[in-house]
């Protein structure tokens, strides 16, 4: 029998979470097994106003407060217990009636835990149960995304597994190691090598090229990044994907209209279609947003790790570099070194070549699969 999907996502703490579920909806849709697959913003859907506090509240931490937010991260066992009880409680109620008892779905995903709380309680409230199964978009895992009622977990690594396992006592058949769900297109994009993606995309195919994001927020260092490579001797390519954050671009825009040198830049807002620059690209700077950096790891493109954000971010450089998936500048002038000892084939080919571990490009199927097989 076919089953309905409905896959729930938060957009105001970046758009790594909807990117996951929105993958995974093409993937579902694609699939005779699927009946209908539905990505709502479960906070916005439950309730507006909280969802623009928290928008307000998150976007301002990160501008003004980030050691104030570690430490609230920190806090996660706490804070998790919390938001259980009582953020789960009240929000509950107005997912089950709002969208639950409508959608009547079969199976619920949530790629961001803010709502995972209030899903678990809704399973109680509803007249037509569902599984309700949690996919994290990062290399780590806490206790916000743990709770009794949840079915069945999908994870980016076996050292989440053995978290879930240990400190929270999550039986192993419920943990399936698929890694994080990045869009199909990056699958089919692997396929093609970094030369013939510079000839497409209208680049010198055998010039060093480098890929600088930060997020759909524009964060991460960027026009330090920039400012720097500009004073770099040897010609560079450099594509600068700024987001949706305007103001950042139009200051490049400005710096960039003045430059001086051999190099090439070529900057763009929102680019919906990043897997051609990430397949392009001889090195990524961004900031280890946990679906930036699998795009990355997809398609075995070496990462420069840069600004990283508190919470998730940290502890995904934290795990990228143990596992030598990624190198941490702590400064522009690190990046510049670092791009120089890449430009010689054979050690950016070594460092490149260590990725194959971490990299998954068919996560997206192999966790869409495990959701069409999940049973009551």
């Amino acid at each position: 029998m076919a089953k309905r999907f409905l896959l729930v996502t938060e957009e105001w703490a970046g758009s790594g979470h909807r990117m996951a579920a929105e993958a995974l909806q093409e993937v579902l849709l694609e699939n005779e097994g699927t009946r209908s697959a539905r990505v709502v913003g479960g906070l916005k859907t439950a309730s507006p106003g909280l969802c623009v506090l928290s928008h307000f509240f998150y976007r301002n931490m990160l501008r003004y407060g980030q050691p104030v937010w570690q430490r609230i991260y920190e806090q996660e066992e706490m804070l998790g217990r919390a938001l259980t009880k009582a953020l789960g409680w009240w929000l509950s109620a107005r997912l089950t009636n709002q969208l639950l008892q409508e959608e009547k779905p079969d199976v619920v995903i949530a790629t961001h835990a803010y709502c995972l709380s209030a899903l678990a309680e809704a399973k109680k409230r509803v007249s037509k149960s569902f599984q309700l199964v949690c996919v994290p978009t990062d290399f780590h895992i806490n206790r916000f995304w743990v709770h009794p009622e949840i079915d069945a977990y999908m994870v980016a690594h076996e050292q989440i597994a053995q978290i879930l396992m240990e400190r929270y006592r999550i039986a192993p058949k419920k943990i399936h190691v698929h890694g994080i769900p990045v869009r199909p297109a990056f699958t089919t994009a692997l396929h093609t090598d970094k030369a013939t993606w510079k000839k497409q995309l209208g680049l010198v195919p055998d010039q060093f090229t480098v890929l600088i994001g930060g997020g759909e927020g524009g964060y991460g260092g960027v026009e330090q990044v920039v400012r720097e490579l500009i004073l770099e001797e040897q010609p560079l390519q450099v594509i600068v994907v700024t987001g949706k954050n305007a103001s950042l671009y139009r200051r490049l825009a400005d710096l960039l209209r003045t430059k001086s040198n051999d190099h090439r830049f070529i900057l763009k807002g929102f680019e919906p279609q990043m897997w051609q620059w990430i397949g392009a690209a001889d090195a990524y700077i961004t900031k280890p947003g946990g679906i930036s950096c699998a795009e990355s790891l997809a398609l075995k493109t070496p990462l420069i790790l840069f600004h990283p954000l508190p919470g998730q971010e940290k502890h995904n450089c934290s795990f990228l570099l143990e596992q030598q998936a990624a190198i941490l500048a702590e400064t522009t002038v690190e990046i510049k070194e670092i791009i120089r000892s890449w430009r010689q084939p054979e050690k950016r080919g070594a460092f490149a070549g260590d990725l194959d571990k971490l990299g998954r490009p068919d996560a997206v199927y192999q966790i869409a699969q495990t959701l069409l097989q999940l049973t009551d």
